[in-house]
């Protein structure tokens, strides 16, 4: 789903908004494997290689998202309610994720932020 979501993103097959929701889209089936596969169990390599791949190319279509709204001069209202603050902030959420899970963040505040996030510690 992921990959066809994408693949639609670079096609352009639909308008910019409609590309915005596929992507938020695209997120929240990425949170859905991240919780399965990365902390409800122990990741396997290949679980670890996909997320991390997954999610340097969610962090890229945001990024590109936002260069062309900007470019475009913003989101128009929308029934959705989708402000580009909100692609912003979750571009930068995402570079959070992407820190947590594979930068140098010290034990103690990841599983200060696991517990925050998920209501309970995680190694």
């Amino acid at each position: 789903m992921l990959d066809q979501n994408a693949r639609d993103l670079r096609t352009r097959r639909y308008g910019r908004l409609q590309e915005i929701i596929g992507w938020f889209k695209g997120i929240d089936l990425f949170r859905q494997a991240e919780l399965e596969r990365m902390i409800e169990r122990k990741p396997t390599p290949l679980d670890k290689r996909y997320h991390k791949t997954w999610l340097a190319a969610l962090i890229a279509e945001g990024g590109r998202l936002v260069t062309e709204v900007r470019r475009s001069g913003g989101l128009p209202r929308n029934p959705a309610g989708i402000k580009l603050s909100d692609v912003e902030a979750t571009v930068e959420e995402l570079y959070d994720t992407q820190a947590e899970w594979y930068g140098s963040l010290k034990p103690a505040r990841r599983a200060a932020l696991f517990k925050e996030l998920f209501n309970g510690p995680k190694s």
